[in-house]
């Protein structure tokens, strides 16, 4: 058995809240689909499993029901209870309470140990009815809300742990560490052994290559492969010409210079202009950075000749937002390594700490695959790239200077066309703060950083008519872009 929780994924928010929770009592757990088969959980091993579902009232539908003669501890949670209740035999009816703050209590059960009374949001939660197998251990006033089988390591809650939470998180580690039997082994030193060995393993005697971009999630995969592999790693890095200001130089000189990576700079911010001439359409552009990244990739492959494994920066939000697929290959004929696969972006970070990044380098924003392209509306062009780089720098810098850069989850600047003016443009600032739901809010900034970043564009940068503060909030996190 492997030592760890599946976290079978029937609402994605609730599913990341989950999951981070446990990393962050070092307990290690992997998030799956919720219509995962009961043969695909025995291939991985787990010492128990987590349904984490939202909490509408509606019972989720696709799971696979011989789950509960597996044998491994189970504990359903938010509307997922509502689906292992009538796996089981039982019924729920009509909904009972919906958006009230209650005051939990609580039987005795291991799941609950020491997990305080306490008042929470509970959403939304049905009357049940249990069969003669399964016993009540928790309830919101008069309304039951948790059960578990007499029996069987089962367990379900009508409840969804909640942010700033440590009752919550009592009860997971109740259920990982005291139900299921997990250890806390899940932390930095030990992921990096795994990683290394893991890429030792997969490679052997040969040699790796890893396409990298530019951002946090590939230069922390090419570390952990140079860890492993030394100079027998080579990598590539295509300078598109969409980066921010000096990015690419300032990757070039660390990871290059000072860290000491075999990597091939590809100038290229020609043939991805000429690539996106006359494009307009997001879409459009995204598809036009992709077959260009992919046949200069390609060429590059050729000159380096035979290789024996990729390494991928894939992480667990592409997988999560279905990204993991957009990536760049450099070739299907080889194993992919991608060792960040399983990390969430703040645990990637806090790797990055581990390997020795500097916190330059970590605590860079998100920043999208195609660079600068999707944040200038209309055609790009290289005269409109020098002009958004420029006031994404001074905005950039200022809040920085300012102090105000560590509180916020991302900040850039938009441009598009001046309307009736075809010299002059318009830049649209964005500063957010996200929630763990990814929920993307505006960030209020004081009005002087705002006056200070507008003048400073106005004297450097003539072509700019306007500059604008975007305030629109976001609910996830795609939609903090534009485009």
């Amino acid at each position: 058995m492997r030592d760890m929780v599946l976290v079978l994924n029937f609402d994605d928010a609730a599913s990341r809240a989950v999951a981070r929770k446990l990393r962050s009592e070092r307990v290690f757990c992997k998030i799956v689909p919720g219509d995962i088969s009961l043969e695909e959980i025995r291939d991985q091993s787990p010492l128990g499993l987590l349904l984490a579902g939202g909490v509408s009232g509606e019972a989720p539908i696709g799971m696979d029901g011989r789950i509960l003669q597996s044998g491994l501890p189970l504990l359903a949670l938010g509307d997922t209870s509502v689906l292992l209740l009538t796996a089981l035999g039982g019924t729920v009816g009509e909904i009972a309470v919906e958006n009230t703050v209650l005051t939990l209590s609580n039987g005795k059960s291991p799941l609950l140990e020491d997990v305080e009374e306490g008042e929470r949001l509970l959403p939304c939660a049905r009357v049940m009815t249990l069969p003669q197998t399964v016993q009540p251990i928790c309830w919101a006033d008069d309304l039951l809300i948790g059960f578990a089988h007499e029996i069987l390591p089962l367990y379900g809650l009508q409840i969804e742990v909640e942010a700033n939470d440590p009752e919550g998180t009592l009860l997971l580690r109740n259920f990982a560490l005291t139900i299921c039997g997990c250890t806390t082994w899940w932390d930095e030193d030990s992921f990096v052994a795994r990683a290394v060995e893991e890429i030792n393993r997969v490679v052997g005697d040969g040699t790796a290559v890893c396409a990298m971009t530019g951002g946090l999630d590939s230069g922390v995969s090419a570390l952990l492969a140079f860890k492993a592999l030394g100079h027998r790693l080579k990598c590539i890095f295509v300078d598109t010409g969409l980066l921010r200001d000096r990015e690419g130089d300032d990757f070039i000189s660390f990871y290059r210079d000072a860290i000491g990576l075999d990597i091939i700079r590809v100038h290229a911010q020609g043939r991805f202009l000429e690539a996106l001439r006359g494009i307009t359409d997001p879409d459009e552009k995204r598809r036009a950075i992709g077959l260009t990244m992919q046949e200069i990739l390609s060429e590059e492959k050729e000159k380096l000749g035979h290789f024996d494994a990729l390494i991928r920066g894939t992480s667990y939000n592409d997988i999560m937002f279905g990204k993991g697929d957009r990536r760049p290959a450099l070739s299907d004929a080889v194993p992919v390594i991608e060792p960040v696969r399983e990390l969430f972006k703040d645990e990637i970070r806090r790797v990055g700490d581990y390997l020795g990044l500097p916190q330059d380098i970590l605590s860079r924003q998100p920043f999208p695959g195609s660079g600068l392209a999707l944040r200038i509306l209309g055609e790009v062009t290289q005269e409109r790239l020098a002009t958004l780089r420029a006031v994404d720098s001074i905005f950039r810098n200022e809040l920085v200077s300012s102090g105000m850069a560590k509180r916020l989850w991302q900040y850039f600047a938009v441009l598009s066309p001046m309307p009736g003016d075809e010299k002059g443009v318009v830049v649209s600032l964005r500063a957010v703060h996200a929630s763990e739901n990814s929920l993307a809010y505006a960030a209020r900034l004081p009005f002087d950083v705002l006056e200070t970043v507008v003048d400073q564009v106005r004297q450097s940068r003539p072509e700019v008519r306007r500059v604008v503060y975007d305030l629109t909030p976001s609910s996830n996190y795609a939609g903090i872009e534009w485009q």
